[in-house]
């Protein structure tokens, strides 16, 4: 926190826009006065905040606040004229007697790779030095997107795609599933969730097959649909692809085809329109961990280019 406050003088903020994930609810408050302790004025954003690429200046700025604190994530590049201020804020936990627990879940894989999520990763270089003393030869990547070696994030696992070659299988020290899925989406590797919250360590596999086997039925769902939504969303760090683009190029294929745009992409937003298929250009989460809430089939546009080439 010391370093934010510096940062913060230097700037010469007075008034804070505090962004902060669901999972820190219950500390916001605390948080806050320890912001106005210190002087500062703070707003807390109380929509929800999915990552660093979900940052509200428009909203900072009609509010009068001259700074946002991004709490609990680190840069993602999205460029804004309000300063932006990422404080990581590192959660306790501790992996060892939960992988001694579940240690027959991994005494086979030789060569582990260790990921996870920005808030673990002190407790993912406990379990480094635990696993080394048992025999196991551990790697940790350092992507170039992000701050912390062995940091993974929702849409990015270039610290896993790093060591890919070198391991058996990849632990994921996080809470919840949504890190590890999202590795295990982008590896054929095994994946295993070191889950802190629910202390126990679960194969990610199952749950990859079933995500695969909806996107391949939503992907032969597109090919008959006529009526096509495309998703767009005004977050500044998910504003992906070209939807005019693949909207000209559906229509070429006799589609009718519709931009729709959205703060958060929700289904309940489009009941009532007659559509026949959904493709988001926002965040890449939304067509994988929320496919079984849309009644309608939803995919990423990236995989539809791979479709009509």
């Amino acid at each position: 926190m010391r370093e934010v406050f510096k940062k913060l003088r230097k700037i010469k903020a007075k008034r804070l826009f505090v962004q902060f994930p669901e999972g820190l609810k219950l500390k916001i408050q605390d948080l806050a006065k320890e912001f106005e302790k210190k002087g500062f004025e703070v707003v807390l954003c109380m929509e929800p905040t999915y990552g660093a690429c979900d940052v509200r200046e428009y909203e900072a700025k009609l509010l009068g606040c001259d700074a946002i604190i991004h709490i609990a994530h680190e840069d993602y590049g999205v460029k804004t004229k309000i300063p932006v201020i990422y404080y990581p804020y590192f959660l306790e936990g501790d992996p060892i007697p939960i992988i001694k627990k579940e240690w027959n879940k991994i005494e086979k894989f030789e060569k582990i790779g260790l990921v996870a999520s920005l808030q673990f990763v002190p407790a993912m270089i406990k379990l480094k030095r635990f696993l080394e003393e048992n025999g196991k030869k551990v790697f940790i990547g350092k992507s170039t997107t992000e701050k912390y070696k062995g940091q993974i994030l929702g849409c990015r696992v270039g610290s896993a795609k790093k060591i890919e070659r070198n391991v058996d299988a990849f632990i994921c020290v996080s809470a919840g599933k949504f890190y590890p899925l999202g590795l295990a989406l982008n590896t054929d590797k095994p994946v295993l969730n070191l889950d802190l919250e629910m202390k126990k360590v679960y194969d990610m596999h199952e749950q990859k097959r079933k995500i695969q086997r909806i996107e391949a039925w939503n992907l032969s769902q597109f090919k008959e649909a006529r009526r096509i939504g495309l998703l767009i969303s005004w977050k500044k760090g998910q504003m992906l692809g070209n939807p005019f683009e693949l909207k000209k190029k559906l229509e070429k294929m006799g589609k009718e085809v519709y931009v729709m745009a959205f703060d958060e992409i929700l289904e309940s937003k489009i009941i009532g329109l007659k559509l026949d298929a959904l493709i988001s250009f926002a965040c890449p989460r939304i067509a994988t961990d929320d496919l079984e809430r849309f009644k309608i089939p939803i995919i990423n546009y990236n995989l539809i280019y791979k479709e009509i080439k």
